[in-house]
């Protein structure tokens, strides 16, 4: 499980993308594949194909040794998980959600687990430093986050489906995804690559971090639910847990201010570019959270379906990806060559120009039909020569 691995990753990704840039064509040319089809191929394959495979190459590689990576058989896993993940890719595209579908979701759920625990397993005997809370932590949400689709399916089979109960559990999925696995998940490994860097920052002040964005994550999921009928009756937990997330932002920003400010300085600059959108979508991210409670701003936010791409994007491409791409050029997974520095500069503005149409279109202000087209093309385009960039050498000699 060598840095090279990790184009398998990014072939995902570049995979995401271009079914995503295929959904914006559906506007303009009939299609094929149905819609929601690929809607459900993209999301997918988004969580298990692009986050997970990076995931499981990161934490091995980064908290485990080679003979632990050897013994617990993680290559293995990681090739079976890519098999079922084409399998998901394919199934969700033809037939959206079915036996098919249903299977190779289950498989890869089953492997899941398998990794989890095993990961588990061996890093019982680490000390518990910061970094491995966080990863421990954002491993148990992601265990949780599995529930959800058995309610899923059962609402489903009794005919539930757009219920506000079925709204509720795929909310809980998405949340315990996103905000939970996700988000410690990377938190974990961002501290571990400040931890590698000797990087001198207030461990008193992580600490307080990491227990607020803790106690908060459960009621947290609460902010999720303020556009449900029932909505009133949640916003006082939902309001505390958005402060609580606050002060930990607060808490969060000092830190990088204080300590790893002079750690950034010290990367190259595409490295110090994509650190610097995670950060600010992470940062981002928590103030629209925090804003949600308030019945003005929850009015359109739950409303806009581009305003909830645009958050869900701002999460999954601002924060995960944007922190993932910085990694894999900091650890030489990804040469700085000149393909891949045309392709991080197409990836940003890509995803910044979609970010402002999303948010745009999402407040009324316009049609974005076209433009997002164009710019989910540049961001594929950009990831593109991430994954072909020792094909595109001849770009170095012009």
């Amino acid at each position: 499980m060598n840095g090279s691995w990790s184009k398998i990753s990014l072939l995902f990704l570049l995979v995401i993308a271009l079914v995503g840039t295929l959904m914006r064509l559906s506007t303009f040319l009939k299609l094929p594949l149905a819609y929601d089809h690929l809607l459900h191929a993209h999301s997918h394959t988004a969580f298990q194909g692009w986050v997970y495979t990076a995931m499981m190459l990161l934490l091995a590689n980064l908290f485990l040794s080679k003979e632990q990576i050897q013994s617990g058989r993680y290559a293995f896993q990681f090739k079976l998980t890519v098999v079922v993940i084409v399998g998901v890719l394919v199934s969700f595209a033809l037939q959206g959600y079915g036996l098919y579908s249903i299977i190779c979701s289950t498989l890869f759920q089953v492997l899941n687990y398998w990794f989890i625990f095993r990961f588990f397993k061996d890093v019982r005997l680490l000390p518990n430093s910061l970094p491995l809370r966080w990863v421990k932590t954002g491993l148990w949400l992601g265990l949780l986050s599995t529930l959800a689709p058995f309610a899923i399916g059962a609402l489903s089979a009794k005919g539930l489906g757009g219920s506000e109960a079925y709204n509720s559990a795929v909310y809980f999925f998405l949340h315990f995804q996103y905000n939970g696995w996700f988000q410690f998940v990377a938190l974990g490994i961002f501290f571990k690559w400040l931890e590698m860097d000797s990087v001198n920052f207030d461990a008193q002040k992580a600490r307080q971090f990491y227990a607020l964005f803790t106690i908060s994550i459960i009621p947290a999921y609460l902010l999720s639910l303020l556009g449900m009928s029932f909505g009133r009756a949640v916003w006082v937990p939902a309001a505390i847990a958005a402060l609580l997330q606050m002060a930990g932002l607060l808490i969060f920003s000092r830190m990088i201010v204080g300590g790893a400010r002079a750690w950034f300085s010290t990367k190259n600059k595409w490295v110090r570019a994509f650190l610097w959108f995670a950060v600010g979508s992470f940062i981002l991210k928590y103030i629209l959270q925090f804003l949600s409670v308030f019945p003005p701003i929850q009015a359109v936010a739950f409303a806009g379906r581009n305003l909830i791409i645009g958050y869900l994007h701002l999460c999954l491409l601002g924060v995960i990806t944007c922190f993932f791409i910085a990694l894999f050029f900091e650890m030489k997974w990804l040469d700085l060559r000149k393909a891949t520095k045309i392709g991080s500069a197409l990836f940003l503005i890509g995803f910044l120009a979609t970010e402002v149409l999303l948010g745009t279109s999402g407040m009324g202000w316009g049609s974005a039909l076209l433009p997002l087209l164009l710019f989910s093309g540049v961001m594929a385009l950009g990831i593109l020569l991430f994954v072909t960039g020792p094909f595109v050498k001849f770009l170095e000699k012009h």
